[in-house]
């Protein structure tokens, strides 16, 4: 109510305002506006026609229109019109049917009727929406060729669980942190993650933090009005913009300024984001999904991540499991990765003898997958005749060495010295059936230093809650 008297305070007539609700509540995704003195009886439902000129700079204003179109009846500050125009949303086509000088986004078609003006201009804006997608390494909606289900490679109980997770979350449309090891998997499983949820026919739009200063980044994801700096002589996109109804992918999020993240908690929290150089708040509906390298306790406590920040993203925390933890999906893994480096290389496929399988599979692999595949690489380009050589293979990779007495608790990089404290301290629940006190005693710490332990990995999703 507050917003509406603030908005007829405008001198905006209340019968316009509210034939207007209906389309301003619905899909904003492909909304048109059609500003004109002009009656249309048979435009689709998605289009509001309006003869007010504050009303319709109020409404775009807001975003969420694909399409505005200008018929020659429109009366009133038409250049005042056109000026704020230039500070819209820039995936916004303009269809001008009136003397009005603006700049892109605006087109000028002529004397086309509203009908064939509304097709034209929403297929000019999908054709700019995938375009500036395609441009940040995404997949634009419709057209959606995700290769995240095929990289989740291997049938390990570990990668079963981790599948199952991910289906669980992608029922609920909630920001979501995907964490792991540095080597893993991770965009391939937000992809994956995308895929799977009833966004699967919209934008997937990521965004690498690790990239770029502090601004940069900030002009990636909230993009910019024009004139928000020298030589901003058009407005930039936005990726929050245009994962519109999908998925933004926020991956190495730890890299991040906190500038930049407290900017994010506001567009968690609140649902709202303002382009870099506007003071018009603006209304997101794209699932922000997040990637860290490290564990969320481990990033918040080093200063790398806002506790606020992790707070937003608590609601789905999902652990990618490391190479060891789905060792038996290392022949999967390698029969994926030969072949498709014999595609993108564009040479034939080495066959893998048993002997070689036994030898990749022994390997400790502390860069994980992406190590794994670049081993893999290497056999597709070293490979003669389309034979392995074992000896080749076995100077490529790093082998563990053979155990002595006593060295069992030896960290090779295969396990932290806090994975081997956390294994003890769950095998000592476990032998006394979740007794606190008495495991504590049996590891000769203190009940109140073993709760803390507990309680910060469940907070980082590494335990379970029932611990």
């Amino acid at each position: 109510m507050a917003e509406e008297r603030s908005r007829l305070g405008k001198d905006v007539p209340r019968a316009a305002w509210k034939n207007t609700q209906n389309a301003v509540n619905g899909d904003r995704s492909m909304r048109v506006l059609v500003l004109g003195s002009g009656s249309s009886p048979d435009l689709p439902s998605d289009v509001v026609h309006i003869a007010d000129v504050a009303l319709a700079r109020d409404m775009l204003a807001g975003g969420g229109f694909a399409v505005a179109i200008i018929e020659p009846t429109a009366e009133g500050d038409l250049a005042g019109l056109a000026e704020m125009l230039q500070q819209a949303d820039p995936m916004v086509v303009v269809l001008l049917r009136a003397a009005v000088s603006v700049q892109e986004p605006a087109m000028s078609v002529g004397d086309m009727d509203p009908g064939h003006a509304i097709s034209w201009g929403k297929t000019r804006h999908m054709a700019r929406v995938e375009s500036m997608v395609r441009q940040l390494g995404g997949a634009p909606a419709g057209a959606y060729a995700c290769r995240g289900s095929d990289e989740l490679v291997g049938g390990s109980e570990a990668m079963a669980e981790f599948r199952s997770r991910l289906l669980q979350v992608a029922e609920h449309d909630v920001p979501t942190l995907i964490h792991g090891p540095c080597g893993t998997p991770l965009e391939p499983a937000a992809r994956w993650l995308h895929v799977s949820s009833g966004r699967r026919e919209e934008s997937f739009v990521p965004v690498d933090c690790r990239e770029g200063a502090e601004s940069q980044l900030l002009l990636r994801i909230f993009g910019h009005v024009r004139h928000a700096f020298p030589g901003a002589d058009r407005a930039g996109p936005a990726a929050i913009a245009l994962a519109e109804h999908g998925t933004l992918l926020l991956d190495g999020l730890e890299h991040a300024s906190k500038r930049v993240q407290l900017r994010l908690v506001d567009l968690l929290a609140r649902g709202q984001w303002q382009p870099v150089g506007s003071q018009i708040t603006r209304h997101s509906t794209a699932r922000v999904v997040a990637i860290l390298r490290q564990p969320p306790i481990q990033a918040v406590m080093a200063g790398k991540l806002h506790r606020e920040l992790m707070d937003e993203l608590s609601g789905h925390v999902i652990r990618m499991p490391n190479l060891a933890a789905r060792r038996e999906d290392v022949p999967d893994l390698v029969r994926h990765h030969l072949t498709q480096s014999s595609v993108r290389l564009g040479r034939p496929r080495p066959s893998i003898d048993q002997d070689a399988m036994t030898l990749l599979s022994a390997g400790q692999w502390v860069g994980h997958d992406r190590e794994l595949e670049l081993v893999c690489e290497r056999i597709v380009l070293n490979a003669v005749g389309g034979e392995t050589v074992v000896e080749k293979i076995a100077g490529w990779i790093s082998l563990p060495p053979r155990e002595n007495p006593g060295d069992s608790l030896v960290c090779g990089g295969e396990h932290t010295l806090e994975e081997l404290e956390r294994r003890a301290i769950l095998a000592t629940l476990r032998h006394n059936n979740g007794h606190r006190r008495r495991s504590a005693a049996a590891l000769g710490i203190g009940i109140r230093t073993l709760g803390l332990k507990l309680r910060r990995w469940k907070d980082a999703a590494i335990v379970p809650e029932t611990v």
